[in-house]
């Protein structure tokens, strides 16, 4: 098709997971609540340094985000099992 712009990927190699399902399922409910703490701690503090940092050159600033994405997304693998085991933080 003559004219059609195709977007570029959001990442460009695949999200790497920072836990395996298999070891999200068999944690404690309170290292579960913990690891959870961990990861929007972290996650935040590295978004705060990158908003402070605003210098930083592009490949620095670009490895700040894919860190922050890697978190957002355990974040979010976290909260997809408390869910599933209907665990309330």
């Amino acid at each position: 098709m003559v004219g059609m712009v195709v977007a570029p990927p959001l990442y460009s190699a695949p999200m790497r997971q920072m836990y395996h399902p298999d070891d999200l399922a068999s944690m404690d409910p309170l290292v579960l609540m913990k690891n959870l703490d961990h990861v929007r701690m972290t996650s935040r503090r590295l978004s705060y340094i990158l908003q402070q940092q605003v210098h930083l050159y592009t490949p620095e600033a670009n490895q700040l985000r894919d860190q922050i994405d890697r978190y957002v997304e355990a974040e979010r693998q976290i909260e997809g099992e408390m869910a599933r085991r209907e665990i309330r933080s």
